[in-house]
């Protein structure tokens, strides 16, 4: 045979198929699954972590309110009262409510040192809440006592935050 006979005995060099894009290949499928799960616990930790610091955010921002209407009224009696409202609606729901809606005088002002970790409530300017409300004519620091406000609600919400 000759050397063109043997050429015109081939066949052409057929290529394989591509690779199709889809189905995916079985680890594209775990990795998916496992980014979905993983976006869905990080979304609910996410949202609870939300959910748990709203109020505490809220009353710190209603403190701001408490604090920005003083300062234009210089109503000590009026202020007192709100402080004292906004620190047990703050107590009422981060604490049990049976434990804290019944407590009133110095039982109330040692819950606040309890769960704020400090004295300043029974023996510091924070006693104000406990009588100042009923006097005529309170006589304390207010600035110190709109600090120890603050750092009763940052500390205590924090800690209980940490124990749910």
């Amino acid at each position: 045979m000759t050397e063109d006979a043997l050429l015109s005995n081939l066949k052409d060099i057929h290529m394989p198929p591509e690779v199709p894009f889809w189905p995916p290949a079985f680890g594209w499928w775990i990795l998916l699954i496992l980014s979905i799960l993983i976006a869905c616990i990080l979304s609910f930790w996410l949202w609870h972590t939300y959910k748990l610091r709203r109020p505490k955010i809220e009353a710190l921002r209603i403190l701001e309110d408490i604090q920005n209407q003083y300062n234009l009224t210089n109503d000590i009696i009026l202020t007192l009262v709100r402080l004292s409202q906004l620190m047990r609606r703050v107590a009422i729901t981060f604490y049990v409510n049976e434990e804290v809606a019944s407590l009133h005088g110095l039982a109330w002002l040692e819950f606040l040192d309890k769960t704020g970790k400090t004295d300043d409530f029974t023996k510091g300017v924070g006693s104000i809440l406990g009588t100042g409300i009923y006097m005529k004519e309170p006589s304390f620091e207010i600035d110190s006592l709109f600090s120890i406000v603050k750092k009763w609600m940052v500390e205590s919400t924090y800690n209980n935050l940490k124990n749910e």
